[in-house]
């Protein structure tokens, strides 16, 4: 009986291992070109930031090219300056972005009621400001201050999404993290990423095909416990 239970315990651990390290490596996301090609619209507010001092920047529509389709994004990351293009971009859900300063629930969960309420694809430089502003404000927390004196409307936005009573729209958000600036743009159009990161799918059908082999051993190395009682 012993001898049985060990070689199912064997077998069964070199399954698991196996399909284990298979599902880790489908999990992991595939490089993405992220090339940044402008902001527009936006106004230039002077801010102050952990990791990038004190400069003036663009606040609005960040126009991407992501794998050769484009988007339009907001920085989510005021800790890191842009870059022009790069291929080592990936998807992440909202929480994991931004580098070094990962998100709670809850601000992520603003940040989706920030575009589902203001949001506009013809939104003016004004509200596309306040809304960037909006968002560098709930991720920088005490890391981050604005020194310019117009906010653009954030504090309101701001106000309105945090409300307890809030019952606007929200949108499906996702974040594209990489070298330089992190990046949220928005699910479920021609034009925007996967709906899923990871893809769940994968994990249930190799947890399934582990079942299986599992239960082909334990049908296969029965005999071998009968023969092993009578004995």
């Amino acid at each position: 009986m012993l001898l049985y239970k060990n070689r199912v315990s064997r077998a069964a651990a070199r399954v698991v291992s196996s399909l284990g390290l298979l599902a880790s490596g489908s999990l992991v996301a595939s490089a993405i070109t992220v090339q940044e090609i402008g902001v527009n619209p936006y106004q230039t507010p002077t801010i102050s930031c952990s990791g990038i001092g004190t400069v003036t920047v663009y606040a609005g529509v960040n126009q991407l090219i992501v794998d050769g389709v484009a988007m339009n994004a907001f920085c989510i990351d005021p800790f890191h300056l842009s870059v022009p293009s790069s291929s080592d971009y990936q998807y992440v859900p909202l929480t994991s972005a931004p580098k070094g300063y990962p998100m709670s629930s809850t601000v992520a969960l603003d940040i989706d009621r920030l575009w589902g309420n203001y949001y506009s694809p013809t939104m003016s430089a004004t509200s596309a400001a306040g809304l960037q502003i909006a968002i560098w404000e709930l991720v920088g927390g005490s890391y981050f201050h604005l020194n310019s004196a117009n906010d653009y409307g954030a504090a309101g936005y701001i106000s309105a999404v945090t409300s307890p009573t809030y019952t606007g729209p929200t949108a499906s958000l996702i974040a594209l993290t990489g070298p330089g600036q992190d990046y949220v743009v928005q699910q479920g159009s021609p034009d925007s990423p996967p709906r899923e990161v990871p893809e769940g799918g994968v994990t249930a059908g190799l947890l399934g095909a582990a079942l299986c082999v599992l239960i082909g051993l334990h049908q296969q190395l029965q005999p071998a416990r009968a023969r092993k009682i009578l004995a």
